[in-house]
């Protein structure tokens, strides 16, 4: 018996099939990967902003507590009892309640554990001025890093 030569069976995928599976796969991908790389900033964006207002309720706190902003921000993780303090006024170190940031994820910067980091620098990053700008006589802080958020705005005015 003989067997048709069109009826034999093939294996694998024709150049055309192949051709047509790379081009959706590469749709999908110019698709999805700017979608996840806008997800990534808007977490880092969202972490600053959470850090911003841990930062400011802090030294607000402080300044309550003591009549005084805080001279640096490392006074905000300083001992309870006063000591690693930077303000010299004796009346405003007495009332001193802190710290008003604790080191609960171990984050450390300058080897102050509890102030927290900016996202947008490398980890390693120790220097506090590198993360955060700080002015003593108005109490306000603001991101050191200079670029904008995915709406425009500045972070330095965050």
């Amino acid at each position: 018996m003989r067997v048709p030569k069109h009826s034999a069976r093939r294996s694998g995928f024709t150049l055309i099939e192949l051709l047509i599976v790379i081009t959706v796969i590469s749709t999908l991908a110019l698709i999805v990967i700017p979608r996840l790389m806008g997800a990534s900033r808007q977490a880092k964006e969202a972490t600053l902003r959470g850090n911003l207002f841990q930062l400011r309720n802090a030294i607000s706190m402080f300044q309550a507590d003591t009549g005084t902003y805080p001279s640096a921000l490392t006074d905000l993780v300083a001992k309870s009892d006063g000591s690693n303090l930077g303000i010299t006024d004796t009346t405003a170190k007495a009332s001193y309640k802190g710290p008003y940031l604790t080191p609960s994820g171990g984050i450390k910067i300058s080897g102050y554990p509890g102030l927290p980091r900016n996202p947008f620098l490398d980890a390693t990053e120790t220097d506090v001025t590198k993360h955060w700008t700080y002015d003593s006589s108005s109490g306000t802080v603001s991101c050191a890093f200079t670029g904008s958020t995915l709406d425009g705005e500045n972070l330095t005015d965050l």
